[in-house]
């Protein structure tokens, strides 16, 4: 046998997993029989696949996963099995979605498939030790189109019933929707906004044929002021699924984790909002920007503060609102200095004239003469050569710069280059 025959057996050889792996047993949504049911073949009993974490990297966060497939089939593995253990692994108990199909059921069978599933997973979230208040849903395609139509059409929850899981609630506190979606232009912003949660969408511009109503479903979420983020790549086909591997698509699910973890989704300690001011050497911070890394829970969110000065508030001063704040604890330090001078127009009083007067249309000759002036005289030239980073509160520090938040307490962030 030749050498390289025998590297390529042994490479086949290796690439096959040496022990028999198994899923775990489908979940029964309805034990008894589904609403409906026409037959009692595993097309005919709607279940969820439990993925659970391990307990030293378990977050709060569940997710329902519900695979693509035109309705007619379930793409489970790569838009099921693949995503689920993905989540796995970054400690979120995921649950795939055996919904029913056509031409066996239709809209409304599928539908309360989902609705179903998001009403197990948080009846039984103490026993899968999530935050009930942390479920939501990724879908693909279809199971993309699936959800928002499950969400839309939410169980608020029916505390006189005698099914224990109609309880609950089916809506998902958010929704990841891949390179599908619903048609959601016919709605007015404040149904838009009271009917969907925090959303995250990925496409591919390739992929047209679900890109134009990602960018519609985007648009109207945006309108409507529903918390959302939207990544859409230039190549790919339809059907990538979570695209483990692949250095550009791949990246979409680093900026989905980020995208959970900011939003506090993966955490059970509440976000808080958050204000303070930031002085560098005595004097407020003018142009730049503090990062505020958790330092015992690595999943609590971190925090972004940019200091431009726009308004006419005290100078350094910040605010961050409750949905990008902190939680209670500690948080590392890092202070960044991206000028030593600025002025933002909207301080400037002169500056605030001119543009009102430009806006209204009642600039005159005489303005734009003494604007010009005005402007010759400012100083625009570069304030610094590179950015400055402070991690330390002192240059002679040796320990990072480590601050306690609590809730209703003003922050006071201090560093010295000097």
């Amino acid at each position: 046998m030749k050498p390289y025959c025998l590297f390529i057996i042994t490479l086949i050889i290796l690439s096959f997993p040496s022990h028999a792996q198994k899923l775990a047993d489908p979940i029964l949504l309805w034990p008894n029989g589904a609403p409906g049911a026409t037959g009692t073949s595993d097309e005919d009993k709607p279940a969820i696949i439990p993925f659970f974490p391990d307990a030293a990297i378990r977050t709060s966060a569940a997710i329902l996963v519900v695979p693509g497939g035109g309705f007619t089939i379930r793409a489970v593995d790569h838009e099921g099995v693949l995503v689920a253990q993905w989540l796995r692994k970054q400690g979120i108990t995921a649950f795939v979605l055996r919904y029913r199909l056509r031409p066996l059921y239709d809209r409304n069978d599928w539908v309360e498939d989902g609705k179903r599933a998001m009403q197990y997973i948080r009846a039984h979230a103490a026993e899968y030790h999530v935050s009930p208040d942390h479920i939501g849903a990724v879908g693909f395609s279809a199971g993309a189109s699936l959800i928002p139509d499950m969400t839309l059409n939410a169980a608020n929850g029916d505390i006189n019933s005698t099914d224990p899981l109609d309880h609950y609630s089916s809506k998902p506190d958010f929704m990841i929707l891949a390179y599908g979606s619903m048609r959601i232009s016919e709605m007015n912003d404040s149904m838009v906004r009271k009917s969907f949660p925090p959303s995250f969408l990925y496409g591919t511009v390739e992929d047209r044929g679900s890109q134009s109503g990602m960018i519609d479903m985007y648009g109207r979420l945006f309108r409507a002021g529903v918390p959302v983020e939207a990544h859409f790549f230039q190549n790919g086909i339809h059907g990538t699924g979570f695209a483990v591997g692949d250095p550009v698509l791949g990246e979409w699910t680093k900026l989905l984790s980020n995208w959970l973890k900011g939003a506090g989704m993966l955490t059970s300690k509440n976000q808080i909002a958050l204000n303070g001011v930031v002085k560098l050497d005595g004097s407020p911070l003018l142009k730049g920007m503090v990062i505020l890394t958790p330092v015992n829970d690595p999943q609590s969110p971190p925090v972004i503060i940019y200091m431009n000065n726009t308004g006419t508030g005290e100078l350094g001063r910040f605010m961050v609102p409750r949905s990008q704040g902190p939680v209670e604890g500690k948080y590392r330090v890092e202070v960044r200095q991206d000028a030593t001078r600025w002025t933002s127009n909207s301080r400037d009083p002169f500056m605030i004239q001119m543009t009102e007067r430009q806006s209204k249309r009642t600039l005159t000759e005489a303005d734009r003469k003494e604007w010009g002036e005005y402007l010759r005289k400012r100083n625009l030239s570069p304030s610094i050569y590179d950015q400055r980073v402070y991690s330390h509160r002192h240059p002679g520090d040796n320990k990072d710069y480590i601050i306690d938040i609590k809730a209703g307490e003003e922050v006071v962030i201090e560093v010295f280059g000097k």
